[in-house]
């Protein structure tokens, strides 16, 4: 006898392809405006990008709990204004921005509490909030110049446990 395997009640009971999907004809190609990983998205890179994988300290292994103090102190460089520095110390880097929100939401937010988020906004927002057992409040953009925030969702008193706003 199987065992049965069953996801936990964060993720969505019903997995079936929404009607937008099961109504593409067949060898239409998807212009998937989603797609994040650089190495898909047909990108031209420097023929020299890889050469700093010869050194001998590629070679070392040295994890860094906020990320590579070097990325960190360049990234620093980069967004530093002559009037307002950016320290290194202060920045964290992640592996990507589906685990940065998920680290956000353990951070600030325990199951059961709610935040605001704007929609359209990030695509992958409401499964992620779900899996860390958070609820999720949408505010419309408005389609106007400059996408302004449907101030109606706003305007209603915010539960107890509202953590916050995602812009």
């Amino acid at each position: 006898m199987g065992v049965k395997l069953t996801f936990s009640h964060r993720t969505p009971e019903d997995l079936t392809p929404n009607d937008w999907a099961l109504s593409r004809p067949e060898g239409v190609p998807i212009l998937d405006l989603t797609l994040s990983n650089p190495t898909e998205c047909g990108l031209n890179y420097p023929q020299d990008l890889l050469d700093p994988l010869v050194k001998a300290t590629s070679l070392r292994y040295d994890p860094q709990p906020f990320g590579s103090k070097t990325a960190r102190e360049a990234l620093a460089r980069f967004l530093s204004r002559k009037e307002s520095p950016v320290d290194p110390e202060n920045l964290v880097l992640t592996a990507s921005t589906s685990e940065a929100y998920s680290f956000l939401f353990k951070l600030l937010a325990d199951p059961g509490d709610h935040f605001f988020y704007r929609v359209p906004g990030y695509p992958l927002l409401e499964h992620l909030a779900r899996l860390e057992g958070l609820q999720l409040n949408p505010c419309p953009s408005l389609p106007e110049p400059g996408w302004p925030l449907d101030p109606h969702p706003l305007s209603r008193k915010p539960q107890a446990n509202c953590r916050g706003f995602i812009l």
